[in-house]
Order: C-alpha cells, then sequence, then structure tokens
C-alpha cells in the first residue's frame, strides 16, 4: 500500500510539473504576438514631418478657457452652503445666529455638563465652524452635529467620554433649553430661540425637571446612530486633521514677551518699590485674564475660518490691553508691539468681536468700548493715508 500511495503522488507531481510548462509556453506565445502586433500597426502609420519653425503658416493660438474670478478672501458669508441652500435659504444674520447659539451649546455641555477641559471645548467649537462651512444647516441638525463635535474633540484631545454619557448630558441640555423657551413664548416673551438663555440659567436644575432620556427608547438609538454617522461625516469633511491650534498659547506668549521686555504700562500713580512690583503682576494677570475671556468669545464667531490662530490672539491681546487701559511705553503703538498682524487683519478681527461682546457687557464698559472703536477708525485712516502716499 505504502509503494502504491507513493507512486500516486510522484503522477500528480509529474502532471502538476507538466502544467505549468504549458502555461509558461503558452504566456511567452501570446508575449510573442503582441509585440509583432505592435511593431506591425507602428511600421504602418505614416511618419509625420514636424511643423514648420518660421515661414510657415503659424498655428492659431488654443482657444482661452475662462477663469472664475477668486476673491481676495477664502470666506464670504455670502456664499456659504446654509445661505446658497435653493429650497430655504438663510441670512448671513441668521446663520451667524445659529453658528452663536450652537457654540454656546457646545461650550456649556462641554465645560459645565461633562467637565471637558477648555483645550477640548475650543476643538469641538472649531469642528462644528469647518463642518458647517461645508454644508448646510438644512441638511443636518446642528445639535446632533454638536454632540458629534463634542464626541470626537475629547477623543482627540485625551479626554474621552462616553458615547451615552454625551447624548444624556446634551439632550438634558437641550431639553431644559426647549422648556425656557416654552415658558417665555407662553408669557409673551420675544426670543423664540436659545441666543437669550445665559449659560447659567441653563445650567440650574430649576429650569425644568431632571427627567432623562430613556437607553431603550427608540429615540435614543436614534441618537446613537446618527451621533456615530455623524463623527464620520465630520472627519471626512474637516479631511482627518485634527490638531489645532488655539490662540491660547500665543496669547500667554505675547504677554509674557511684552512684560519681559518691559514694553507696558499701568494707568495707575506710581507708588513705592514694593507697590509697582505687585502693581506690574496685577496688570500682566489683568491682560492675561481678559485676553483669555476675548480669545474664549471669538470661538463663537467665525474668525477661526478667516484667520489664523495667532492673528486671533495677537487681536485678543490688544483689546485687552485697550479694555484695562495698559499703554505701550515710549510713545510706540499696539501694532508696534504685536508681531504677525496688519492693520487690516487686526481692524477686522477686533470688530467682530466687539459685536459680540459689546451687548454683554452693559453700560460699565461702554466708555471702554468708544475708546476702542476710536482707536481702530484712527488705524484705518492712518493706513489709508500712508497707502496713498506710497502710491503717489
Amino acid at each position: 500500500k505504502k509503494k502504491k500511495k507513493k507512486k500516486r503522488k510522484k503522477k500528480k507531481k509529474k502532471k502538476k510539473k507538466k502544467k505549468k510548462k504549458k502555461n509558461t509556453k503558452k504566456k511567452q506565445q501570446k508575449k510573442k504576438k503582441n509585440t509583432k502586433r505592435e511593431n506591425a500597426t507602428m511600421a504602418a502609420q505614416p511618419h509625420r514631418p514636424p511643423p514648420p519653425v518660421s515661414g510657415g503658416a503659424s498655428r492659431p493660438p488654443p482657444p482661452s478657457i475662462p477663469r472664475v474670478p477668486v476673491a481676495l478672501t477664502t470666506f464670504d458669508e455670502n456664499h456659504l452652503p446654509s445661505v446658497l441652500h435653493k429650497p430655504d435659504p438663510m441670512t448671513p444674520e441668521a446663520e451667524r445666529q445659529a453658528r452663536r447659539r450652537t457654540c454656546r451649546f457646545i461650550e456649556e455641555a462641554g465645560q459645565r455638563s461633562l467637565r471637558l477641559p477648555r483645550v477640548a471645548v475650543a476643538t469641538a467649537t472649531v469642528f462644528f465652524h469647518r463642518f458647517y462651512a461645508k454644508h448646510a444647516f438644512q441638511e443636518h441638525d446642528r445639535f446632533e452635529v454638536a454632540m458629534a463635535c463634542l464626541l470626537l474633540a475629547g477623543k482627540t484631545e485625551e479626554s474621552p467620554k462616553k458615547l451615552d454619557l454625551v447624548i444624556r448630558e446634551c439632550w438634558k441640555l437641550r431639553r431644559r433649553a426647549q422648556q425656557q423657551q416654552q415658558r417665555k413664548l407662553s408669557q409673551g416673551g420675544d426670543s423664540p430661540s436659545m441666543a437669550g438663555s445665559s449659560p447659567s440659567a441653563l445650567a440650574s436644575p430649576s429650569c425644568g425637571d431632571n427627567k432623562q432620556i430613556d437607553p431603550k427608547s427608540e429615540e435614543y438609538a436614534r441618537l446613537k446612530e446618527r451621533v456615530l454617522l455623524l463623527e464620520r461625516v465630520i472627519l471626512h469633511t474637516i479631511g482627518f486633521e485634527l490638531s489645532i491650534d488655539h490662540p491660547y498659547k500665543f496669547l500667554v506668549d505675547c504677554v509674557q514677551n511684552l512684560n519681559s521686555k518691559k514694553l507696558l504700562e499701568a494707568p495707575a500713580p506710581s507708588g513705592n518699590v514694593s507697590g509697582r512690583g505687585a502693581q506690574n503682576s496685577q496688570m500682566v494677570q489683568e491682560l492675561a485674564q481678559n485676553a483669555m475671556n476675548f480669545a474664549n468669545d471669538s470661538m463663537h464667531t467665525s474668525l477661526c475660518l478667516q484667520f489664523t490662530a495667532k492673528e486671533i490672539a495677537m487681536a485678543c491681546v490688544y483689546l485687552s490691553g485697550k479694555y484695562a487701559g495698559i499703554r505701550p511705553t515710549g510713545g510706540k503703538s499696539w501694532l508696534d508691539l504685536l508681531e504677525g498682524i496688519n492693520v487690516e487683519d487686526l481692524v477686522s478681527i477686533s470688530l467682530q468681536i466687539l459685536e459680540l461682546v459689546q451687548p454683554r457687557k452693559g453700560m460699565d464698559s461702554e466708555s471702554a468700548f468708544k475708546a476702542i472703536r476710536k482707536d481702530l477708525d484712527e488705524m484705518i485712516t492712518g493706513s489709508a493715508t500712508e497707502a496713498k502716499r506710497q502710491k503717489t
């Protein structure tokens, strides 16, 4: 029996070798035939002489391709997808308000409900702004997109939160906002949105009951699937660019640099030596804190789509210094101290932040904001006169 098995194995091996040889021969024959055909076709084609260089009739130039005029700035509110959405377009003001309300929702849910670090909340807002720079508000629910942005930002900033926790806390916060809206409408209020509600009012447990979403309900299952799907859509929309620069680090570096070089002075009268040291430290702390607050407010606007993080940080330092009454030493201007920003960008960033912040602060800080606007107007006129001089 063993001898018979060995003979069978040998026969099988011989058959396999014969098949391999036949296949290789067939492939070689096919290659030869193909090369012969190619050579025959090349020989059959007539030889075309090159075009005459001089003396002959010149060829007509190719038709020019019409080019679309490109705007000077890549960001334009009138060309956003929500504004150009054909069935029911939004106005630029309504689009701006929708961004602000949802960014307020992201800030409240991220910091107070989910207890995410400030950098993770800022990353979530940047994801949100970039998503709706390519998608319309009419296509996706903005609160569901906010949940997906918070979930993704927690992962990227190394402070992940479970999906169940994100859904429960965001659903609870949205329910409170809806109840507050219904109460205002029943009392005859004229603000049918989440824009008029302060974050502390939304977070207070007295604003609505503590009812939570049932994890076994259809609404919970739909929300879970929707948030997971939107997380992937956000990743594809932002091109998997997860490392984001924020104004905070540039802001702190700028304040420390100005303080070390002694380029700033406080408006308070000078006292003894110990008083001067305490006054200097208080000035630096106030400058950094106000700049941080302005940077947090800038996250509610679309500035992250228009300018770099460093430019936003320089504008926040300028606004903080003017708001606190801090002056540059040696008769210099703020533009001489701030690096990496020009007049036009500084004015544009400052005006957009002031448009958001000024209605909140009230009458106490109205004089400071008027002084800032006056200084910005002087910067614009000065840059215009310099441009005219250069032209002449």
